[in-house]
């Protein structure tokens, strides 16, 4: 939109020159001004030089926040996997001290048995008197309660070992979980560092973004200077480019395994918008202080919601790119790709196979834009084309 205008501009000069040749004073007023639209106009690349230097501070602070808030999530799966692991040997634990207490009725039991019939031994009971019957009954009897007992000893012992084994593991599971409490805590630290460090490049950013619209307005003042003095150039001035109205349409359904295996050509009019918020900018819509239109849809969503894909593929990209921050391509074949940029963590790597419905990142603000949200294209065969139209 500045090159353009600054382009009229001098075009406008030229003309004023030609048509006011005869006049020495304007003559000079004229070439004063073209002088300090040409100051504007390197100030104003060395603006855009300097955002494109502080964009590159975004990108690495942006990309160390994904990375980041990967470890966080990998830390979260790995310690409620040991927590499960916990719970499972903290039931075997209940499970074998039921059995010693079991077993230590059973012992007493037999040991109650035995006080009351004294200690009898062979050669009792075959000098009792008793017949030979009754004595070898007597013997048998007392060689199983030997053998159960035995074996009760022997069971006992062995789930005193597996008890004292349950119990180290135990303790070495909360061990392990500490110590992901303590990563996670650690890296939870570095996140707040690495934010505080992207706040003050999105500032310094910011900063320059002002400075550069200072530039602007002052060339712009400059433009109504140089109409007012010729009148016959006035129609020549650029008039700001209206923007459409935003749509603030709201959508809250967002993709499911329902349409997993489909293929993508079968899909319109199926799918559903990656987040749940509201969407501030459409496909074809003229983007505000110009500049090309929008190739696909802005969804207005909260930080960290989940990004879900739309339909099944294999990730194509998913790094930073300027302009767009976190950005995630899918490939869903037959020449059909989905982007979803601005994300502020990206869960899913080149490669990997996703299905519809899948979190594949979280929202942000990434890529330099003022307020959380998700921007979301569809392309095929590399043009873009409108989402809202596949759309349920």
């Amino acid at each position: 939109m500045v090159t353009v205008r600054l382009g009229t501009l001098l075009l406008c000069t030229l003309f004023a020159t030609t048509a006011l040749a005869a006049t020495d004073p304007r003559q000079r007023e004229l070439k004063e001004l073209r002088g300090r639209i040409d100051q504007l106009k390197k100030e104003i690349e060395q603006a855009k030089e300097d955002r494109a230097e502080a964009a590159d501070s975004l990108k690495q602070s942006e990309r160390r926040i994904s990375d980041v808030n990967r470890a966080l999530r990998e830390l979260d799966q790995r310690q409620q996997g040991l927590s499960e692991e916990l719970k499972d040997i903290q039931g075997n634990i209940r499970q074998t001290q039921r059995g010693l207490d079991n077993q230590q009725a059973r012992l007493a039991e037999l040991l109650r048995q035995h006080q009351r019939q004294g200690d009898a031994d062979a050669l009792k009971l075959l000098l009792s008197g008793k017949s030979p019957g009754e004595t070898a009954r007597d013997l048998e009897y007392y060689r199983h309660i030997g053998r159960a007992r035995a074996e009760l000893i022997r069971n006992h012992q062995a789930s005193l070992d597996r008890l004292d084994a349950l119990q180290r593991q135990a303790e070495e599971r909360k061990d392990r979980i500490e110590k992901v409490k303590g990563e996670r805590l650690q890296q939870r630290k570095d996140l707040e560092k690495e934010k505080k460090a992207r706040q003050e490049v999105l500032t310094s950013l910011s900063q320059q973004i002002q400075q550069q619209r200072k530039q602007v307005a002052s060339l712009v003042r400059d433009e109504k200077r140089l109409s007012q003095l010729i009148e016959r150039l006035s129609r020549l001035a650029l008039k700001p480019a209206k923007t459409l109205t935003a749509p603030g349409r709201k959508t809250s359904q967002v993709p499911d395994a329902s349409l997993a295996g489909l293929d993508f050509a079968k899909l319109k009019g199926r799918l559903a918008l990656p987040v749940a918020g509201t969407i501030t900018a459409r496909f074809g819509q003229a983007r505000e202080g110009g500049g090309p239109s929008w190739k696909g849809v802005f969804i207005r969503a909260p930080e960290g919601q989940g990004v879900r894909v739309v339909a099944s593929g294999r990730v194509a990209f998913a790094d930073w790119l300027r302009g767009f921050g976190n950005l995630l391509v899918v490939d869903h074949g037959d020449g059909f790709l989905s982007l979803y940029s601005n994300n502020e963590s990206l869960y899913k790597q080149v490669g990997d196979s996703v299905r519809a419905g899948d979190v594949v990142a979280a929202v942000g603000n990434t890529g330099g834009q003022s307020e959380h949200g998700l921007y979301f294209e569809l392309r095929h065969q590399g043009k873009p084309f409108d989402p809202l139209s596949w759309v349920q």
